[in-house]
């Protein structure tokens, strides 16, 4: 992931240049980074949050990219039969830019990445096309830069995933395929054959790409070739996928055709061996050799090294509904009655609890009526999609 730079006010009395700290406190995809561990260290939030601003963008809202002091949403549904992209100013929430169409076929899926003041969105299906295709559009005033065509798939659910120069997704329809578009132009530089292309927004680091479908069908690539370096084919296959998760040099997969017993494998990241096993309906989060896994009834902190349970909690109202997020040292997740919990990540101990009034909802896997959701944070807030609001907490 390349970093952004803030901008610096200079003096009048300085006559030198002062370098300005980069900014790594950003949300760039699913889940927050490349490696979709959910986990940013960010200025002032903390318990206690107070609700900086909120927005009813009038349709289901995606998770947040933040960056650039700016926050960029996908917005839309089959309710509405369109999806937009905006851009909003971080401090108020008021939009800077948007709504942007994005074109879509049959669904009303989207989800978009960032990297290097672009916004990279890939919707669903592209009608006309009969291909997919990758929209890029400039973060600084949402014009259009490049479009990039997706051949030989129609069905797209994997969130987007930058880094090495590239944007990395996924498309189904006819088997499935893995595609790395240079940032640059919208070159499709090289496509992999994957077993069955859904839902899984891939890992990418400099070293290697990872995704994940059902059966488990899990895969490692060269970032920049395309290379296969690994595949470990589980007892099963079909249409379906979830995330992975990169941490610590394990990639962690969910599936229900999990050899071990549970719905999640773990894997030596670099030798595709199996090496455990877990139990989430979400993508887990990571921090400090932790493990945060979520299913609806209840949140299980584990330590990663020994496999020992920490923690567990369970929701005081509805049922946890999105992955988790860890936040300075704090784990978020919001809940169907409408609450945003937060628990200290060390202990569990409960520090935050929030009726926002409205679903907090995240359905990760095989829903195409809506955009993808879910939380975020960086640049000092705190970001929670609630239906049709977009709510900033911050201390």
């Amino acid at each position: 992931m390349k970093t952004s730079f803030a901008k610096c006010l200079l003096p009048l009395v300085l006559l030198a240049p002062v370098l300005c700290a980069a900014q790594t406190d950003l949300s760039v995809t699913y889940q927050i980074n490349p490696q979709h561990t959910g986990a940013v260290s960010t200025p002032n939030v903390l318990p206690p949050l107070k609700v900086k601003w909120s927005v009813d963008m009038g349709d289901t809202v995606s998770y947040p990219l933040i960056a650039q002091n700016m926050i960029f949403v996908t917005v839309g549904s089959l309710n509405s039969g369109q999806v937009n992209l905006y851009g909003l100013d971080a401090g108020s929430g008021s939009t800077i830019w948007g709504p942007v169409p994005i074109p879509q076929g049959a669904y009303w899926w989207a989800a978009a990445a960032y990297d290097n003041g672009m916004i990279f969105v890939v919707p669903n299906t592209v009608s006309g096309f009969g291909n997919g295709a990758i929209y890029t559009f400039d973060a600084n005033d949402g014009h259009a830069l490049w479009t990039a065509i997706l051949p030989g798939q129609y069905f797209f659910t994997a969130p987007p995933t930058v880094g090495n120069g590239m944007v990395y997704t996924g498309g189904a329809g006819s088997g499935g395929t893995l595609y790395a578009v240079r940032e640059t132009d919208g070159e499709v530089m090289w496509t992999a054959s994957v077993e069955n292309g859904d839902n899984s927004s891939p890992v990418v680091t400099p070293t290697a790409v990872y995704v994940s479908y059902v059966g488990p069908q899990t895969y490692k690539f060269v970032p920049k070739t395309g290379h296969q370096i690994w595949h470990y084919s589980g007892p099963g296959e079909g249409g379906g996928g979830a995330t992975p998760v990169l941490y610590n040099g394990l990639l962690y997969v969910r599936d229900w055709a999990s050899d071990l017993g549970q719905n999640g494998d773990i894997f030596n990241a670099a030798t595709g061996a199996l090496a455990g096993s877990f139990e989430a309906d979400f993508a887990p989060a990571f921090t400090k050799n932790t493990a945060f896994y979520v299913q609806a009834a209840g949140l299980t902190a584990v330590d990663v090294t020994s496999g020992a349970t920490v923690w567990t909690a369970s929701p005081n109202n509805g049922s946890y509904s999105t992955p988790p997020i860890v936040v300075n040292g704090i784990v978020y997740v919001g809940t169907s009655g409408g609450y945003l919990l937060g628990y200290r990540s060390k202990t569990g101990g409960v520090v935050a609890s929030m009726n926002l009034g409205y679903v907090i909802s995240a359905s990760e896997t095989g829903s195409v009526g809506s955009v993808e959701s879910g939380l975020g944070a960086g640049q000092g807030l705190l970001l929670v999609p609630a239906s049709t609001h977009l709510f900033a907490l911050s201390r």
